[in-house]
């Protein structure tokens, strides 16, 4: 990744939002800078945290006698572990699968080997966020005393190794939260280190995240100054109704392995057009750029296998390809492509990868339809008007919210949005009144 040469420019935007973060770095009363590790400088390129649990199944297979899929034993046990040591201990890589061991009833080799397979995995996959190391790189450059913060599961020297390979070298501390004598809950107790280990005055480091609350409130209350980087997952579900329609058309299905590939791009999509933060485009369902049109719904469609497209969806993919700019999206896509997941290519399920031309060619906002219809013949161009139509739309969170039970059996009886599911909410609130 850190030799990869985008072919996308930055926005106006985006590149005003750079020129700030770094010149905010370079002032010369600034002589701390700490960064937020997990999704501020290191990033995984998949849709959902899961989707590295998906890997593991065939390790996991054959330890136990329970039907669920690893990604839902091991997504459980770091609830449970999460909630047995917020206000007691550290959440550790270890503590999560101490609870995964006994609730399926495996060995202690067996959880040490999934345990390395996990830590292997991570190493692996995990990518530097370009804009993260560009503001890395700066304080670097400015003699900046740099801390790192940590607030995950894994080991201190499994980080090192990762910050390494990424390109975040020469740092000065690096602190865990998971070391620290704190609760798990105390999110913010890593502030209180920085301060200290920078000793200087708080006016004089400033601290860069991803979270507003931890990473820039908490900060700022300590008299400290922040900056943030948000989250390019939660900016990607943001920036249009791609995400909410996906989910909406396979709302069981696309968890499940054969939808691997197209999660896949979806994370690559993320990591490459939401790098730098960027306002959604109004009316726009992938920000207006043919470059992000050419990334996400060519790059999808070239790993799609035996597809059958509509006379339509056939002209608007021909269309797209007569578009320079969408062809270096398309590019991109496949170099990202190969670097992350050429170890996959045997492991990939393929189904869905057409739909984000579906969705281009059957919902697209004007603003995206402007940049494909110059390169349409006269006569397609003037059927392929705006569609009045609105895809169904499944709810999307950036993060899973946390439920019991009850709560997972009824979204697989009842699927959120759905006409059922919002009779039963209703009956249940009812319930609770009375």
């Amino acid at each position: 990744m850190n030799d990869l040469k985008l072919r996308r420019p930055l926005s106006a935007v985006q590149s005003e939002l750079m020129a700030k973060m770094t010149a905010e770095i370079a002032k010369s009363d600034i002589k701390t800078v700490s960064f937020k590790l997990d999704e501020t400088l290191i990033v995984l390129p998949f849709a959902e945290k899961s989707d590295i649990f998906a890997l593991m199944e065939q390790d996991f297979k054959g330890m136990t006698k329970k039907s669920r899929s690893f990604a839902d034993v091991r997504s459980d046990a770091e609830e449970m572990a999460e909630k047995k040591l917020s206000l007691k201990g550290q959440m550790t890589l270890a503590a999560v699968y101490d609870v995964l061991m006994k609730q399926c009833d495996i060995t202690e080799e067996q959880r040490d080997t999934l345990m390395k397979r996990e830590c292997e995995l991570y190493e692996q996959f995990a990518i530097p966020r370009n804009s993260g190391l560009t503001l890395f790189n700066k304080a670097l450059s400015g003699k900046k005393k740099i801390i790192i913060t940590y607030m995950g599961i894994y080991p201190r020297e499994m980080m090192k190794r990762i910050l390494e390979k990424c390109g975040y070298i020469g740092y000065n501390i690096l602190i865990l939260h998971n070391e620290l004598t704190v609760p798990a809950s105390a999110e913010t107790a890593f502030l209180d280190i920085v301060l200290k280990k920078a000793k200087g005055k708080p006016s004089t480091i400033i601290h860069i995240g991803s979270d507003v609350q931890n990473d820039v409130e908490a900060p700022i209350l300590r008299g400290t100054k922040a900056l943030l980087m948000q989250s390019s997952i939660p900016l990607a579900i943001r920036s249009g109704r791609f995400r909410g329609y996906l989910q909406g058309e396979y709302l069981y299905d696309y968890d499940t392995d054969g939808f691997f590939a197209l999660r896949c791009a979806w994370g690559l999509y993320c990591c490459y057009g939401f790098d730098v933060p960027q306002k959604k485009t109004v009316h726009s369902d992938f920000c207006s750029d043919p470059y992000m049109l050419g990334f996400l719904v060519l790059g999808s469609l070239s790993l799609a296998e035996k597809t059958e497209l509509s006379p339509m969806q056939d002209a608007v993919r021909e269309a797209l390809e007569k578009c320079p700019q969408a062809m270096d999206g398309l590019a991109d896509f496949r170099d990202m492509f190969a670097m992350n997941f050429s170890s996959l290519k045997d492991v990939l399920g393929r189904k869905g990868c057409e739909l984000p031309l579906v969705f281009l060619e059957k919902y697209a906002y004007s603003a995206d339809r402007d940049i494909v219809s110059p390169y349409l013949s006269d006569d397609v161009s003037g059927s392929w008007t705006k569609n009045d139509e609105e895809p169904d739309l499944a709810p999307v969170y950036a993060h899973k919210a946390k439920k019991n039970a009850v709560a997972r059996l009824a979204d697989r009886l009842f699927p959120p949005g759905t006409r059922v599911r919002t009779i039963v909410d209703d009956i249940l609130a009812k319930g609770k009144k009375i």
